[in-house]
């Protein structure tokens, strides 16, 4: 697994999660919801791992859903 971006938006977590998971891209996400108990937001963004033969597939979905890489 590689990272492929780490984020702080749940909103923006949830969204990836279902465009990945509808394009059938082996993905794990480390340390969602953690954001929420630390003291300054981006401390412990989650962080998104994808496996590395999806990786040009993940990175047009990031692309195509207009978040940064």
């Amino acid at each position: 697994m590689i990272e492929l971006i780490k984020l702080s938006d749940p909103v923006s977590i949830q969204i990836l999660r279902d465009a990945l998971e509808s394009k059938q891209v082996i993905f794990r996400i480390d340390n969602a919801g953690m954001n929420a108990l630390m003291p300054l937001p981006t401390v412990m963004d989650a962080r998104v791992l994808v496996a590395e033969e999806d990786k040009l597939a993940a990175e047009l979905i990031v692309r195509d859903l207009e978040l940064n890489l």
